[in-house]
């Protein structure tokens, strides 16, 4: 039977801990872009506001011209298509809320299947945030000193944030997939159960299958529990 590891975790935090509290953070995070892309998509007042200021900004940005003439060019394909990018953003959103739901509930039912959809949506979205912070890390250069400096540092914080995150994640899920299989190995083990052949064999051998069944189950569920407890503890 295999070791269980246990020298993942983050100070008195179990890992189960960690990624209940990655479940509720990717929840509050989910909610954070809708409320305002539905309010622009509302009140159009909000946009017009949003892109007078832009526009000032840009005017007064005295950097370089291509980089600032390539800002202006994006910026004004955004005010063509702002609502179908708000609109993806509100899809995005909430697609990323019911995977993080599902990712609180995986972890409170130790169903690591649940775990799937989060792990692939934030993997994708790590990989999108990765992009665009190099490529505005690049930009920052011409608008500023301060904010070449201050921007990357920023940038890091929060992506490494993020695959720790993931990480802890990505941990809990291998774990319990070791957990079953090791549930799976001693049930298969107990059920490999042989009557002894002799005399009064055939009346007592539906007893013993019957015994045997039940015994399994039971140290099988108290296996499973004991286990997991055991897990729980040592990933502190």
């Amino acid at each position: 039977m295999k070791k269980v590891r246990s020298e993942e975790g983050c100070l008195c935090f179990s890992s189960r801990c960690l990624v209940l509290t990655t479940g509720c953070f990717s929840v509050m995070l989910s909610l954070l872009p809708v409320i305002p892309c539905l309010f622009v998509l509302v009140r159009g007042q909000a946009w017009d506001l949003a892109r007078l200021s832009v526009r000032e900004w840009l005017q007064e940005n005295h950097g370089d011209k291509k980089v600032n003439d390539v800002i202006a060019t994006c910026f004004d394909w955004l005010d063509r298509n702002y609502q179908v990018v708000l609109a993806g953003i509100i899809i995005t959103a909430v697609l990323h809320l019911l995977f993080s739901l599902l990712l609180v509930l995986g972890t409170m039912l130790y169903k690591r299947l649940l775990f799937i959809p989060w792990m692939v949506s934030d993997m994708i979205i790590i990989i999108i945030m990765v992009i665009i912070f190099t490529c505005w890390t690049f930009l920052s250069f011409f608008v500023g000193l301060l904010v070449a400096i201050i921007f990357p540092f920023v940038a890091g914080l929060l992506l490494g944030f993020l695959i720790f995150l993931w990480r802890q994640v990505q941990f809990m899920f291998v774990l319990l997939g070791e957990t079953d299989r090791d549930i799976l190995a001693l049930r298969k083990q107990q059920a490999e159960y042989k009557p002894v052949p002799g005399q009064g064999a055939d009346q007592c051998s539906g007893r013993r299958q019957l015994a045997s069944i039940s015994e399994s189950s039971d140290q099988g569920e108290q296996y499973q529990g004991e286990h997991y407890k055991h897990i729980m503890c040592n990933s502190r």
